[in-house]
């Protein structure tokens, strides 16, 4: 079977949507069938698989961190997707590249699937100069009518499947959790006292990490708020923010406010097997996004033995075990600092979730996401 990938962001880029094709496409050609990825030109990249065909593209500075724009209508990579004979094609958003892959579904005549990786909506702040009920408003109008254009709809867990059907969605959906490569994240590196000494972090104290693009939506003044006052009752710990993004200056203010800054590392971006090395040398894993589907990142975190503690949204309740693995919280500060205190204060607690986030990770593995993808697929054709 031979499936085309159309995605707005792609590698060089470090996201969880960009991190989730990555994986299927792995997954698929494992289990004999071939991907080809079309996605936007970034500068000075090249690729090397030449399965992966790259749209002209338009780069602009967002509050400091750079995005690039496809730019269909300039690019070559048109003429390959007729030439493939594809079977399937694949959709990760439901604009530009995404109405691509719904345009040469139609012309060609084969079934288009969508995977909704984000609530689209909560992402309206990146729609400038229109107040915030109108572009959420106008944001939901137009991934619903994409939605309803497509053969089948991929989401993660069961509060997504509700939220489309709320939207007035009417394209079969089917729930399929992407998944990782577990034994990434399971195989010790080796590095953690090396990378502990380099990030200046002493034996005993506790490490908080989160792994994110530093962006708006992404609800990280909650963890620095937090982090505040989880050092006011311990001392021993620090927190570990990777990524990068356009609200870092914002956050690095903020912690200088709340006079942790000593006890805060932002790593900047850091590629695919470094961040192995940072969640098995940290302690717990923290996530406070309200946006997410899924929140592949926990994953990770789980996958290399970090308790998670995430307020409750739907994109993270699918995954951690509330009480097993980590603890779920209100979006309160005071909940979430409690939370994380009961782990950092407890060896055996800490040690207990360590073990059952490894083994609950499990369920994420890539090999059963692609072959039910593939079943889905067949099911079309």
């Amino acid at each position: 079977m031979k499936i085309g990938m159309f995605i707005n962001y792609y590698t060089p880029s470090k996201g969880g949507m960009e991190t989730s094709v990555i994986n299927l496409c792995k997954g698929l050609e494992k289990a004999g069938h071939k991907t080809f990825v079309f996605a936007p030109e970034y500068p000075n990249y090249k690729d090397e698989s030449k399965n992966v065909f790259r749209y002209k593209s338009f780069r602009f500075n967002y509050g400091g961190y750079f995005y690039v724009i496809p730019l269909p209508f300039f690019s070559k990579a048109r003429e390959a997707v007729e030439k493939l004979n594809l079977d399937i094609i694949h959709s990760h958003q439901p604009y530009s590249l995404g109405n691509e892959a719904l345009k040469f579904s139609k012309k060609l005549n084969i079934p288009l699937v969508f995977t909704y990786h984000i609530k689209y909506e909560d992402y309206n702040h990146y729609v400038p100069l229109v107040p915030e009920s109108t572009s959420r408003k106008y944001i939901r109008k137009i991934t619903t009518k994409y939605s309803n254009q497509c053969d089948n709809i991929i989401v993660p867990s069961t509060a997504i499947k509700k939220l489309l059907i709320d939207h007035e969605i009417k394209a079969p959906i089917n729930i399929i959790p992407s998944g990782i490569n577990i034994n990434n994240f399971q195989n010790d590196t080796g590095k953690k006292v090396e990378i502990r000494k380099k990030y200046q972090i002493e034996p005993d104290e506790i490490l908080l990490i989160t792994a994110c693009r530093l962006t708006e939506e992404k609800n990280l003044g909650f963890l620095i708020r937090s982090f505040a006052k989880i050092v006011s009752k311990e001392k021993n710990v620090k927190f570990m923010m990777v990524g990068d993004g356009a609200v870092r200056k914002d956050l690095e203010k903020m912690a200088k406010e709340f006079e942790i800054k000593d006890k805060m590392i932002f790593t900047g971006l850091v590629d695919r097997t470094s961040i192995v090395d940072l969640y098995q040398a940290s302690d717990i894993f923290v996530f406070a996004s309200l946006t997410e589907t899924q929140g592949l990142v926990a994953v990770e975190a789980m996958a290399a033995g970090d308790p998670v503690v995430a307020v409750k949204a739907s994109g993270i309740e699918d995954i951690v075990k509330n009480g097993e693995d980590g603890f779920l919280t209100s979006e309160s500060e005071n909940e979430f600092c409690e939370s994380v205190l009961k782990i950092v204060n407890d060896k055996e607690l800490r040690e207990k979730m360590s073990s059952n986030a490894k083994v609950n990770s499990r369920k994420f593995e890539i090999a059963p996401w692609a072959k039910k993808v593939v079943e889905l697929y067949e099911s079309l054709m």
